[in-house]
């Protein structure tokens, strides 16, 4: 299965994780604790962990065209919650 990962600098890693997760929690499964996070969507999923200096975000999709709208989907929102003009995550 494709899968890809990326590093959001942040000193608020944990409280964007928090916010990531309960927003998504209305649509989606979601679980999450102070530092760590699941995400499941109905193209792939999304694994957060959060440290005192970033956001780490590890997506997994059946296809390369779903990781593809996962990674977008995951980057808007946190680019709204981050209160950031333009986020640019760069997906490895």
């Amino acid at each position: 299965m494709p899968n890809s990962h990326s590093r959001f600098p942040s000193s608020q890693a944990p409280r964007l994780l928090g916010r990531l997760c309960k927003h998504f929690s209305h649509k989606i499964e979601a679980r999450w604790s102070e530092h760590e996070g699941l995400l499941r969507f109905s193209i792939g999923e999304c694994v957060l962990q959060a440290d005192e200096h970033a956001l780490h975000l590890a997506c997994t999709a059946p296809s390369a065209a779903e990781l593809d709208e996962l990674q977008e989907v995951i980057r808007r929102h946190l680019q709204g919650f981050a209160q950031v003009d333009e986020l640019v995550l760069q997906w490895h």
